[in-house]
């Protein structure tokens, strides 16, 4: 083979690589540029917390950076919603198959005195080994609340537990940078969770 025939498939073969490169590069850019007008950044509400969890160690929400995180709160005496949320949670991790390692679900207790860590860690277990399940003082779960515009109220039932909350149950989505970039309605589909996962993790390039 010549070396004028070598050189022109040199040339070819780098010009190849850097189409492709182009392409990869601009597949990407369009990938975000979607997951940024599908689910837009709210600004107004969320951020960082370090809570007592179910680890064995405090969750510090920031160590979950690179991952997208579906948060809710809840208690574990809740008679419907909660059990319901956190059954559909479970779902969505098994929907997202293998991205499920790049999804992390976690479940704030606003029910210090009777979640405790033990009990709370039963509670989440019971839905999947995977849910993070995170509490800590009434001062601390207001202060997180309030970031995320969680509303519960104590309310006196008359049974022997003797109270109940009546309690927003939205799900949150955060990105892989902590920010909250979409809330669903406890009785959302599964399937449509999924997706925006899976768009937020190609956005991030976690996957592409």
């Amino acid at each position: 083979m010549n070396k004028p025939l070598l050189k022109r498939l040199a040339f070819f073969s780098v010009a190849a690589l850097v189409l492709v490169v182009a392409v990869l590069a601009t597949l990407q850019m369009l990938a975000k540029k979607r997951a940024l007008e599908s689910l837009p950044v709210n600004t107004k509400m969320g951020g960082n917390f370090v809570l007592p969890s179910t680890l064995g160690r405090p969750l510090d929400l920031s160590s979950l950076h690179g991952k997208v995180v579906l948060l809710n709160f809840g208690f574990a005496s809740c008679p419907d919603v909660c059990p319901l949320v956190l059954a559909r949670l479970r779902q969505v991790l098994r929907e997202a198959g293998p991205d499920a390692a790049k999804l992390q679900v976690v479940f704030v207790s606003f029910d210090p005195a009777r979640d405790t860590l033990p009990l709370l860690t039963a509670y989440v277990q019971h839905f999947s080994p995977d849910i993070i399940g995170a509490t800590g003082t009434d001062a601390e779960i207001a202060t997180v609340a309030a970031r995320y515009g969680v509303v519960y109220l104590k309310e006196n039932n008359g049974s022997a537990s003797g109270y109940d909350f009546a309690h927003s149950d939205y799900i949150y989505l955060l990105d892989s940078q902590g920010r909250v970039r979409k809330l669903y309605s406890s009785d959302a589909k599964t399937a449509d969770m999924a997706a925006d996962v899976r768009l937020l993790l190609r956005a991030d390039n976690i996957l592409f």
